[in-house]
């Protein structure tokens, strides 16, 4: 485990080289630099149910999760131009719907219970239902017992899935401070989990 001395005195050669994109990633923003009207609906296509789950899991209502959703394309539309087309788009989309719900709920903190389903209408085999109701289980437990801030790095962490030094990028925080989030939420859930 990294320790906070070693972080700070790492030259910076020694921290991990930024993320790829995908090949496809990138050829798709390429072509919506250009103009390609196509290419750009492919992309919003490629990262809305990622953006939308993500604000779905911060705002907690679905209409909420849909505007907001909007506008972030929006904004992300209008800043295209400053994207690095081979570094990968979801986490600069995800800091624009982290923002745009931060700044729509200034005013105080609308954390209700979530009541549908965020799978999108398809339906799934038994097996994938009863893993989703387990994990949806998880995240309702996750969200009544874990701050907002550790929640959201368990989220980003564990069903975003994005890499620690992202997940410290978009919260504004550093990698230890990620690290020490997570595993004090996951302390958290382990101890809600056992019987006393």
């Amino acid at each position: 485990m990294e320790d906070v001395a070693t972080l700070s005195s790492a030259p910076a050669a020694s921290l991990p080289e930024p993320a790829v994109a995908a090949p496809e990633e990138s050829a798709l923003l390429r072509a919506a630099l250009a103009g390609d009207a196509r290419a750009l609906d492919d992309l919003v296509r490629l990262h809305h149910r990622r953006v939308y789950g993500y604000l779905c899991q911060m705002t907690r209502h679905r209409a909420d999760a849909e505007d907001l959703t909007q506008q972030t394309f929006i904004k992300a539309i209008r800043g295209l131009d400053r994207v690095d087309p081979a570094r990968p788009l979801v986490p600069w989309l995800l800091t624009i719907a982290r923002r745009t719900a931060l700044n729509h709920f200034r005013d105080g903190p609308r954390w209700d219970e979530l009541p549908f389903d965020l799978a999108g209408g398809e339906m799934s085999p038994a097996g994938e239902t009863e893993l989703r109701d387990q994990a949806d289980a998880l995240w309702a437990r996750a969200r009544r017992t874990l701050s907002a801030r550790e929640f959201e790095a368990l989220w980003l962490r564990c069903a975003e899935e994005l890499p620690l030094a992202e997940t410290a990028s978009l919260m504004g925080l550093t990698r230890i401070h990620v690290k020490v989030l997570v595993h004090r939420a996951r302390q958290k859930l382990l101890k809600t989990a056992t019987p006393a």
